[in-house]
């Protein structure tokens, strides 16, 4: 009943989680004006784009997108706070709903036979209850007809960010990922594999070469926000 969720609105309004503004339809994630606001990244007409040049001469890739530009107390970064740390899971699928707007034409949805995610270790996803790229994969997953795997990559072991490591570090962390064996048989695929933000790119890469080695799939990486 319509009256019902009125007054329960009434006392339980939800808010812009950009701005904090009240929101009238619970559905809602972000109010008109910060929509607007949104930094979205241009679109290019080829596959030179600022996020594939990072992995020049360190990962193979076809196709390298990102939908928003990530910086420090932006709305794109209050919205993926909440995801990861409040379980607001909602704004996952939100974010892929956004990426299909700003990306509807571009080649690479014609190119993909399937996506894969960064996953979570298995005791932190434990913990959290959820990876914050379950809502984005399966999202995606929907719109585009095609499957989602997302345990097509099994992290193995129990690390901090790699924004957080060396150089030296980062290439000790080359076997934290392999490939699940039942998918051992999907070769010769198109895979797009999904993160929420690429800072330094090391965690795809390492995933990426993971891919690329113990399979004869090729690979495209498609995130929710970069950061410059």
């Amino acid at each position: 009943m319509d009256w019902i969720k009125n007054v329960f609105d009434l006392f339980y309004p939800h808010f812009c989680y950009g701005c904090d503004e009240v929101l009238h339809n619970g559905n809602d994630i972000l109010c008109s004006n910060c929509l607007m606001n949104l930094d979205f990244i241009p679109l290019t007409l080829n596959n030179n784009t600022e996020m594939k040049r990072r992995f020049y001469g360190k990962l193979s890739t076809e196709h390298c997108l990102a939908t928003l530009y990530f910086s420090e107390k932006s709305i794109v970064q209050k919205l993926l706070h909440e995801l990861k740390y409040k379980n607001q899971q909602k704004i996952s699928a939100f974010f892929a709903t956004l990426t299909l707007q700003h990306l509807k034409n571009h080649e690479v949805f014609n190119w993909i036979d399937f996506v894969v995610c960064i996953p979570l270790h298995q005791s932190k996803e434990k913990k959290r209850g959820y990876n914050q790229l379950d809502g984005f994969g399966n999202e995606l997953s929907k719109q585009l007809n095609i499957p989602f795997y997302k345990d097509y990559l099994i992290k193995t072991t129990k690390t901090k960010t790699q924004t957080k490591k060396s150089m030296w570090q980062r290439a000790e962390s080359k076997s934290e990922f392999i490939v699940n064996a039942k998918y051992e048989n999907l070769q010769n695929k198109n895979i797009l594999l999904i993160d929420d933000v690429m800072t330094t790119g090391s965690t795809l890469e390492i995933a990426g070469k993971c891919i690329l080695k113990n399979s004869t799939n090729k690979i495209s990486v498609l995130t929710m926000a970069y950061t410059r």
